[in-house]
């Protein structure tokens, strides 16, 4: 009966799913592409490659942004620890910075798409 039980999920799992069918393009076709393909993808990489400089540069900002968000338990260890030695008002300020390091994380990784596409240049 247990076996039978487990012959009957896994059918149900992957009965559904049906093996993917091959499909290949004429090597003819590929052959009559090719004289137009390759300026078009000649003029495509150029973009590209300016495309990806332009989001290296955004990469330093969410790096940035990634070491700013272990602020906050640096801060509450300084409010919380540091109170005898005077580290007070830099833990609060290190607890702000830390609360609003993971938002300015996700623009800055939400403003790589637009640096990738060449529109928009810090």
């Amino acid at each position: 009966m247990r076996k039978l039980l487990i012959v009957l999920i896994t059918l149900a799992v992957f009965g559904g799913a049906g093996l993917p069918k091959a499909k290949a393009m004429d090597p003819v076709t590929i052959a009559m592409l090719a004289p137009y393909a390759i300026p078009v993808a000649e003029v495509a990489g150029q973009y590209a490659l300016k495309g990806l400089g332009n989001a290296a540069k955004g990469m330093p900002d969410v790096f940035w942004d990634m070491v700013e968000v272990f602020m906050l338990p640096v801060g509450v260890l300084e409010v919380t620890l540091g109170v005898p030695f005077g580290l007070f008002t830099n833990g609060c300020s290190n607890i702000g910075t830390g609360c609003v390091a993971p938002f300015k994380l996700c623009f800055s990784t939400l403003m790589l798409v637009p640096r990738l596409l060449c529109l928009y240049n810090k």
